[in-house]
């Protein structure tokens, strides 16, 4: 049985007088941790964007669950389970945690088309306290900590049913203990059989949390260990 869930076959991205992006391979297999190494202008944000349809490929193919996908748009991906938690979220800091969690997709009355608020705080406490969180569905998302929001996007992309699970540089602003508290969560959705890329910077974050470890340099594949 193959259990590679996403595959990038021979992805390449060119824009006027630039080749972001030349050639690449990546899979992702399910419940694995699969990082991303290489430098800045590696090519590593737009091999992410391209595997969650925020970019088109140029040339290449992508595969999910063993069938080609073409992905038109992020919401195509998110549909089907693919969702990333980026470095620079869009997040809405004076609305609360359950608004930021299921922001276009909260549950709502199918004719006045109003927000169900109860089943909103319910189901966001539940998928909180799934990643062993208590934190107040109601609080106001800019009130919170570093590690807080981190996690609160992590939820946002569980809130989908996410198989795949893209973090880009996850502990860029988290301190050790609040990393080790990550790796655990990170742990236990890989238990669950969710395949997770991690995209990171900080090797020892790499040798913590990683099974294996795909290094780009200048747009190319370089190595997958």
């Amino acid at each position: 049985m193959n259990d590679t869930i996403l595959e990038l076959k021979g992805v390449s991205k060119r824009y006027p007088g630039v080749l972001a992006l030349g050639g690449c391979s990546f899979d992702l297999r399910i419940g694995e941790v699969h990082a991303i190494v290489g430098e800045n202008g590696a090519g590593k944000s737009t091999l992410i964007k391209i595997a969650t349809g925020v970019q088109q490929p140029t040339d290449g193919e992508i595969h999910y669950e063993g069938e080609r996908v073409v992905w038109r748009n992020p919401q195509e991906a998110i549909r089907r389970g693919v969702a990333a938690v980026y470095q620079d979220p869009a997040t809405f800091p004076d609305l609360s945690v359950a608004e930021n969690i299921f922001m276009n997709h909260q549950p709502h009355w199918a004719i006045s088309r109003r927000i169900r608020w109860r089943e909103l705080h319910e189901r966001t406490r539940d998928l909180l306290q799934s990643l062993n969180s208590g934190i107040d569905p109601r609080a106001s998302l800019g009130r919170l900590s570093a590690a807080e929001r981190q996690l609160v996007e992590i939820a946002k992309g569980i809130s989908v049913n996410a198989k795949v699970l893209i973090l880009d540089e996850p502990t860029s602003t988290l301190s050790r203990s609040e990393s080790d508290e990550l790796f655990r969560i990170i742990g236990d959705l890989r238990s669950k059989g969710v395949g997770i890329v991690f995209i990171s910077h900080r090797l020892d974050d790499i040798f913590s949390v990683a099974d294996r470890v795909t290094a780009l340099r200048d747009g190319a594949h370089v190595l997958s260990l």
